[in-house]
């Protein structure tokens, strides 16, 4: 008979309806029978895509005899880490600080109060690899629990207290300056590889909050190029005097009464960062080129197992390709190099075709596993590879996706472009025009002949999170692209999160039509606030400023912290042994991180000192830290940088339709700058809503009904630009 998991809505948990387990899911019921029954919890966390969580479920969970151990001794949990990331947050840290290492399938013991004792990843049916067989630790930590309670009990404490040492970042009341940027650039390239790209040995993880960061450092060469130069004739044209009274801006001094914004030095070769770029652009070369991107279909699998990018982990998350396509169009937009832009729009492509749900979210990934082999969907035997394509065209199928007779991944090929274009139009005797048209037909009948094999499983739950970096990716290329039709798939997924996904002013993590909803963490509040902000950027449409406002007054409420950051979960959460304060970024960037980004963009738009205060006060409680090892908190070192710089803004009125019109909104994109902020009214004055939330808009409307921008910089707005010379000029 199905167990408890049979109705649940998670993927993953129905997947153990059938074991012989006494699965519950993390629940009211299952914490009380533990009490009533002095029972240790034992839990297993994991998620959909998770190859070994897959392979314990076979080779353990399936098992009679396990079951037989686990239920008459335990109370056996399940948890799926993307419907609960809380309860993993906390477990996860609790395995970390017990064992020095964690990861999923996540395998935890706890006593009934909630406390660890004991725990691991991935324990295998039978003893090896210096792994003990799952039985023996079932029994083994069955007798410590009923022979040392008390020791138990004591070491759950102490860990329940770490864990809360861990969230208590000492303060930084000094000066905030670029050197944790500097550091985090140096430890970068220390463990840089130069031939292959990204970071450290296998695995290897593609880090896009790194790569984005190492490209907003390498974008200042060219925005501080000339600075000088550019404000002597600023400074011409306006008499070195602002343009009223009320332009002048003192310095901004943070609560502590420390200047804040200074403008910064130029930061090219001399400063540290010369070698930013080169580093960005060979590992999203290598990326590209690789078996980690699905050279078919588009998308980028979770990670490589090895130096050179040629075997992944096959699971493809929905995070990792809303972030890499970001990382993709900042490229482009800072290089203008085509290959970014064609990756990035693979990418969405990708998303939209197979993971778009009905309603307008995003599902959570597609499953790395078929019929219980990882890979097998996507891996190519030459012979399959002759049989798709035809004898005329196997050949150089074979020779440009890296096909051999042994193979790259047990016995079988993970296609990746092998060689350079030039060396197989010498040896193929073709032209690149013949390459890229044979080349097309290839791919084409690939796709059709995989198309044919059993279909991948996908996990249909919509998270707040993962679809909020979704929103970002959409509306990022809606913007630097022009592209109507992403921006109206942004439109859509913003109606989405906000019509289905927010009950009465709270967003949910993870919404069960008929059932009780999960309600939302730090990151979901951060996430889909960021994503909102940058659906407004593309479209300028004041509502989604409305709801990304509504969202953070409550994320501040309901997990800020008076003496500095975010808490992961709730004020008002039960059952969790510790509240985490955590902003380290990884896979996803923290909710911390990206708290203090949403924070100081929306107090530079809507002029609200008080979230530039909680953004303050948030990087002065993680400083210490990231000073310490700044490569954990990319994204937040995103926002130190922000911080640190004034930046330009810029009001450009568009009343109506024209040439003109068009080059100077597109002026705004083809310049890049990542400290500007920018409205757009394509009216001759703003609306009620626009003018309500946005000071910058106040007293400013369309001079003689012509295109009209008000740019600001530093102390000094400048006389009002009409043609796109002027606001050109005033860009730089």
């Amino acid at each position: 008979m199905p167990n408890r998991l049979a109705n649940e809505a998670s993927p993953y948990l129905r997947d153990h309806a059938e074991n012989p387990v006494d699965w519950y899911p993390w629940s009211d019921e299952a914490l009380a029978k533990s009490k009533a029954e002095d029972k240790p919890i034992f839990l297993s966390i994991g998620y959909s895509a998770c190859h070994w969580c897959h392979v314990m479920a076979r080779e353990s969970f399936s098992d009679p005899k396990i079951a037989e151990i686990l239920n008459a001794n335990y109370v056996s949990i399940k948890v799926d880490r993307e419907e609960r990331p809380d309860v993993d947050e906390v477990y996860i840290e609790a395995v970390r600080v017990m064992t020095g290492s964690a990861g999923w399938p996540l395998s935890v013991f706890l006593t009934p109060e909630l406390k660890p004792f004991y725990g691991g990843t991935y324990f295998p049916p039978e003893p090896r690899q210096n792994l003990a067989a799952f039985n023996r630790v079932l029994l083994a930590a069955l007798h410590y629990y009923r022979t040392q309670r008390h020791e138990i009990d004591e070491a759950g404490n102490l860990i329940a207290v770490e864990l809360n040492r861990l969230s208590s970042l000492p303060g930084h009341k000094g000066e905030m300056d670029e050197t944790p940027l500097r550091r985090f650039y140096e430890q970068r390239l220390e463990v840089f590889d130069s031939e292959h790209g990204g970071f450290g040995i296998a695995p290897k993880f593609p880090n896009p909050t790194d790569l984005a960061l190492l490209l907003r450092l390498s974008g200042r060469d060219g925005r501080n190029e000339n600075r000088q130069e550019r404000q002597e004739r600023q400074e011409e044209r306006t008499d070195g005097v602002a343009t009223n009274e009320a332009d002048r801006v003192e310095p901004r001094m943070d609560t502590d009464g420390h200047r804040l914004g200074s403008e910064p030095k130029a930061a090219g070769g001399h400063q540290g960062f010369d070698q930013a770029r080169a580093i960005v652009e060979l590992t999203l070369h290598k990326l590209a080129e690789g078996g980690i991107y699905d050279q078919l279909g588009g998308g980028f699998h979770r990670y490589s197992t090895d130096t050179i990018w040629l075997v992944p982990h096959f699971e493809k998350m929905l995070y990792d390709n809303a972030l890499l396509s970001q990382t993709y169009l900042q490229a482009f937009a800072l290089t203008g190099e085509e290959l970014y832009r064609s990756i990035a729009l693979e990418i969405l492509t990708f998303m939209e075709d197979e993971l778009m749900l009905p309603d307008g979210g995003f599902a959570a990934s597609l499953d790395a596993d078929t019929n219980g082999r990882e890979g097998s969907y996507y891996t190519w035997t030459e012979a399959q590879v002759a049989q798709a394509v035809g004898p005329s065209l196997a050949k150089l199928a074979c020779d440009f996706y890296g096909v051999s007779a042994t193979g790259s991944f047990e016995g079988t090929n993970v296609l990746h472009t092998a060689v350079p274009v030039e060396h197989i139009i010498s040896a193929h005797h073709i032209t690149v025009d013949e390459l890229w048209s044979k080349l097309a037909e290839i791919r084409s009948k690939l796709l059709e002949a995989r198309g044919q094999r059993p279909a991948l499983r996908r996990d249909d739950k919509a998270l707040a999170d993962w679809n909020g970096l979704t929103l970002s990716a959409l509306a990022r290329c809606a913007r630097q692209l022009a592209s109507t039709h992403r921006l109206g798939l942004a439109r859509s997924l913003a109606d989405f999160l906000i019509d289905a996904m927010i009950v009465e002013g709270d967003l949910m993590h993870f919404r069960r039509p008929g059932e009780n909803d999960i309600p939302g963490l730090l990151p979901d509040y951060a996430l889909v606030v960021q994503g909102l902000l940058d659906l407004y950027e593309a479209c300028f449409d004041a509502r989604y400023l409305q709801t990304a406002l509504g969202l953070t007054d409550r994320m501040l409420e309901l997990f800020g912290d008076p003496e500095g950051g975010f808490f992961t979960t709730r004020c008002d959460t039960p059952g969790l042994v510790s509240r985490i304060k955590n902003g380290y970024d990884g896979a996803i960037p923290s909710g911390n991180s990206v708290a203090v980004m949403d924070l100081l963009r929306l107090a530079r738009l809507c002029g609200r000192n008080d979230y530039e205060r909680t953004a303050v006060a948030t990087l002065r409680r993680f400083y210490q830290t990231m000073l310490s090892y700044p490569p954990a908190f990319s994204m937040m070192l995103t926002g130190l940088d922000l911080l640190l710089h004034p930046g330009t803004e810029v009001v450009l009125f568009l009343p109506e339709p024209s040439p003109e019109a068009d080059e100077m909104a597109a002026l705004l994109e083809s310049k890049p700058d990542d400290y500007r902020t920018t409205v757009v009214v394509r009216t001759s004055q703003p609306d009620e809503l626009t003018l309500r939330l946005i000071p910058l808009t106040h007293d400013r409307t369309a001079i003689e009904n012509k295109p009209t921008a008000f740019v600001c910089r530093g102390h000094t707005c400048f006389p009002p630009a009409h043609t796109p010379e002027e606001l050109a000029e005033l860009l730089g």
